[in-house]
């Protein structure tokens, strides 16, 4: 695998030169670790599904890209994240643009959000904390990350209510949790979504401390909320992510994909936190455990 740098990203290559067929080129920014691990899993995923050439296309964002459409050429794309995709925008792509690891849905394009499909939240949810029968989120307001009517629908189908509040800031995010917390006991639930903005060190503290007093649940998109002691995350499984996109991105280069749209995220890893687990009276049974990756052990 060769590392060559360019004045505006770098590319490297998982192919050589002249081998038949479509090619693929994963585009994504350069940042910190460890998101940058993230992107290149996902890029390693797009690799195996797409099961062709495939290169990695790192921006460097402080660099001009003008030269991007012509090391670009005729391969087939999928960038990653939104300035990923922000820097395509001006680029005249020989074929549909594939998105990937976007919190938002972007209207007239292929790919794939990285927001968990509302049922797959759900099942989990129901799977491991059974007794739950409401569930109280907090977005912003006119957001799109969370479909709100698919959620409901997905809650409603297993019997749990889900009671949506919408808040313009971070200030009326924190008056309404202060309000809800007060409210809410054995049964209840909070669940801190995926682009959540609202759920800072300070705001997470308070939540947590509640939810073991008063034998809520707290669960989240976020698996670093786990190791401060929410019940558990769903997140995205960044490699079967990759996959997926790899394999729309093969359709749409052969003309097989015809309707452009966002698919929700269906793979997902699960993370436990069984002192929590154990607080709040829930025993992990075989079946639950099926729905779990990773357990945090009690300490």
């Amino acid at each position: 695998m060769m590392l060559v740098l360019q004045p505006a990203f770098s590319l490297e290559t998982t192919a050589e030169k002249g081998t038949p067929g479509p090619r693929l080129a994963v585009v994504f920014p350069e940042v910190r670790q460890p998101f940058l691990k993230v992107y290149h899993t996902i890029a390693e995923g797009a690799a195996e599904g797409f099961g062709g050439p495939t290169s990695q296309i790192i921006l460097d964002l402080k660099k001009p890209t003008n030269d991007l459409e012509s090391r670009i050429g005729n391969h087939m794309v999928v960038a990653l994240g939104g300035r990923g995709v922000t820097q395509l925008d001006p680029v005249e792509l020989a074929h549909p643009l594939v998105v990937g690891a976007v919190s938002r849905r972007i209207p007239g394009v292929y790919g794939m959000s990285m927001v968990p499909e509302e049922s797959v939240i759900v099942t989990k949810l129901h799977a491991l904390a059974p007794e739950t029968g409401r569930v109280f989120v907090v977005v912003r307001a006119n957001d799109n990350i969370i479909d709100l009517k698919s959620a409901q629908l997905a809650f409603n189908h297993l019997g749990i209510q889900l009671v949506i509040h919408e808040a313009e800031d971070l200030r009326a995010a924190a008056v309404i949790y202060r309000k809800v917390i007060r409210t809410l006991g054995p049964g209840d639930a909070v669940w801190i979504p995926s682009g959540d903005r609202f759920v800072g060190n300070a705001l997470l503290s308070i939540l947590l401390q509640a939810s073991w007093k008063s034998e809520f649940v707290v669960f989240s998109s976020n698996p670093t909320h786990v190791k401060r002691g929410a019940l558990f995350s769903v997140y995205p499984d960044n490699f079967q992510m990759g996959v997926r996109l790899g394999e729309l991105a093969r359709k749409v280069a052969e003309g097989g994909q015809q309707q452009a749209g966002m698919e929700p995220l269906q793979s997902v890893f699960v993370t436990l936190n069984e002192r929590t687990s154990n607080h709040l009276g829930i025993l992990l049974t075989d079946d639950m455990k099926e729905h779990i990756d990773l357990v945090l052990p009690a300490r």
